[in-house]
């Protein structure tokens, strides 16, 4: 790689016990959607600072991406594994991944305004 400093991202985010099939499906989708969220915040911003460099993502967008959905997939089994145990399927984490998201969103956003006091 040419890159100096590589960064090293790894998901602490604890998952359910049980790895069924279709779970990759689910990650690999909510990786394609955040990196489409990101390139639309990127155009947006670009257009708002009439800054016409092609509207292209920065170079840690997509490893920055790629980690999220995996925190989020990873919470989504947690919780899709406590509610089914070993029943679980993949449909089920599909379920619970809004409801992961918004968890995770909220844990952050709390995060942030207890750093600000």
């Amino acid at each position: 790689s040419s890159d100096k400093n590589p960064v090293g991202m790894a998901c602490n985010e604890k998952g359910g016990w049980k790895r069924s099939g279709g779970i990759g499906d689910i990650l690999s989708g909510t990786v394609g959607t955040l990196v489409a969220w990101n390139r639309i915040l990127t155009e947006q911003q670009n257009n708002e600072n009439n800054n016409d460099d092609g509207n292209k993502t920065g170079p840690n967008d997509l490893p920055l991406a790629c980690w999220t959905a995996c925190c989020f997939v990873k919470r989504a089994t947690k919780l899709a594994f406590d509610r089914k145990k070993r029943s679980m399927t993949a449909p089920n984490v599909l379920e619970d991944l809004g409801p992961a998201i918004d968890e995770m969103t909220k844990e952050m956003m709390d995060t942030c305004q207890t750093n600000e006091d």
